[in-house]
């Protein structure tokens, strides 16, 4: 699995468990931001759901550059710009590889 996060693991110099440890605080703490990005955007807290959004996608691109990281700046710049629709529109494109990353990240563990 660690060939597969390659291009993260030289970000980090190599360092195995740096990365394996960096993987448990994600996929530790990941689900409760997913959870308050998504009640931020039911309840159009904008602001609030442009930082959340920012947070999740600072926590998974130190494993991801591409997908979903990059739908997931689609989501901050939506909800900056106080475009809830599309804010939604673009979070529920990429809940599913978000959750298949967070499942790939977590995998480091074992």
């Amino acid at each position: 699995m660690v060939q597969r996060f390659s291009v993260a693991l030289a970000r980090l110099a190599g360092d195995e468990d740096l990365l394996i440890a960096m993987a448990t605080m994600v996929t530790d703490d990941a689900p409760e931001v997913i959870v308050r990005l998504e009640q931020q955007l039911e309840q159009t807290e904008m602001e609030e759901a442009a930082a959340s959004a920012h947070k999740l996608k600072g926590m998974l691109s130190t494993f991801e550059t591409d997908s979903p990281v990059a739908e997931l700046e689609e989501v901050v710049h939506a909800a900056r710009g106080g475009n809830s629709r599309q804010a939604s529109e673009s979070f529920q494109a990429c809940r599913v590889p978000i959750h298949e990353l967070l499942r790939e990240i977590a995998a480091l563990k074992n």
